[in-house]
């Protein structure tokens, strides 16, 4: 069986290898790299911060005017919270805005700069002009997913914790109705602990290729914005879970739900979806004592 998947994996790589599309991508790829330069430090570091940063605002921006406009006009059956930030408060959004962009520059881009520098010297680094082959992307890329969603259940769910939760995750629950660009709206530690570390992990462990990174950081921030968007978006499975964390407080602690169901931290949220699995509403009454507390 295993033999067999293996030969499996190897020809469609192979296949893929000697595609024409393959060749265009590797071509198209390189014609990049003659344009902006192929010094690793700066594609890495630099590169995949304006790419990462730059898709955040984007499409945080997005939902933001949805909030401040009404419009498009079909998607407010699918707000989770409805009549909350609508519109936002400016004095919080101005205060949303300044300590988001102190995280990714003060705190973002020196802590990009340290992951890079100790990966360059401790592992042996991709040649960048040569793209990764599909079976390596796909093993990468799964990768990823399963060190996010176990990395970023355990330092989330630990920062719930007493003192972790009043002096540094309480910040990020002052929203208790999210908007998009709230998702890195928290405390410098947090940031770093919470939402740069597990996303790192994947990459780290593959010695993955820049574009491979390119793609999975686009990911995160299309998943982590639209989760904190205030909205049920149609075909992103998880933007009501985590709108449920912080209206409840106390449970969906996880990225993607398994590890909540692993440790039992999704039951009340499971028996709200089976019993209305036709509404986006949440009650506006509180599950636990340290919600009424906060």
């Amino acid at each position: 069986m295993q033999s067999a998947f293996e030969n499996a994996t190897f020809e469609v790589a192979q296949n893929w290898n000697e595609s024409s599309s393959s060749s265009y991508l590797h071509e198209k790829w390189n014609a990049f790299l003659d344009v902006v330069g192929d010094n690793p430090d700066h594609v890495y570091v630099w590169g995949l911060t304006i790419w990462t940063y730059g898709w955040f605002w984007l499409i945080g921006a997005i939902f933001l005017l949805m909030d401040l406009t009404g419009w498009p006009a079909f998607m407010r059956k699918y707000k989770n919270q409805p009549g909350t930030n609508e519109p936002p408060e400016w004095a919080k959004l101005k205060r949303l805005v300044t300590r988001v962009a102190l995280n990714q520059f003060v705190y973002g881009v020196p802590f990009a700069y340290l992951t890079y520098y100790v990966r360059k010297m401790t592992l042996e680094m991709p040649d960048i002009r040569q793209l990764p082959t599909i079976d390596v992307f796909l093993r990468d890329f799964a990768i990823c997913v399963v060190t996010w969603e176990m990395g970023f259940y355990y330092s989330h769910r630990f920062l719930h914790a007493g003192f972790w939760y009043k002096y540094i995750h309480k910040v990020h629950h002052e929203w208790s109705s999210p908007v998009a660009w709230s998702v890195m709206y928290c405390h410098p530690l947090e940031f770093i602990l919470s939402d740069q570390i597990p996303i790192f992990i994947g990459p780290a462990i593959c010695k993955s290729h820049p574009v491979t990174i390119a793609v999975w950081f686009l990911y995160v921030v299309v998943d982590t914005v639209v989760d904190h968007s205030g909205y049920h978006v149609p075909f992103f499975l998880y933007s009501r879970q985590h709108d449920y964390h912080h209206e409840k407080f106390n449970e969906n602690f996880g990225v993607f739900g398994w590890c909540d169901s692993l440790h039992g931290t999704n039951k009340k949220y499971l028996q709200k979806i089976r019993s209305d699995k036709k509404s986006v509403k949440f009650t506006q009454e509180p599950d636990s004592k340290e919600q009424k507390d906060r």
